[in-house]
């Protein structure tokens, strides 16, 4: 295992007493909302398909779906993807 150092201020320090036990789990739903964040802001801005930001996010499609909903990010249709899914 890793020992990783964080150096934060006084009054945010004061917020971690409570959790003093369980950081490693805050530290890893931390993450795992940053990179849902993050993947969902490369998609809405067109970067990265769906699908893609599922796997950026380490999520399967269906709980992307769900965040996505969460995050008031809205699927990008265009009229051409319309139309090659009907054809």
């Amino acid at each position: 295992m890793q020992k990783v150092i964080v150096e934060i201020s006084g009054e945010f320090a004061e917020q971690f007493d409570p959790y003093r036990d369980r950081l490693e789990e805050l530290l890893i739903l931390g993450l795992r909302q940053i990179k849902i964040h993050e993947a969902l802001l490369f998609y809405s801005r067109g970067l990265v398909s769906f699908a893609r930001a599922a796997e950026l996010a380490g999520l399967p499609l269906t709980d992307m779906v769900q965040q996505a909903r969460a995050f008031g990010v809205k699927p990008r249709w265009s009229e051409r993807m319309v139309q090659e899914e009907l054809a």
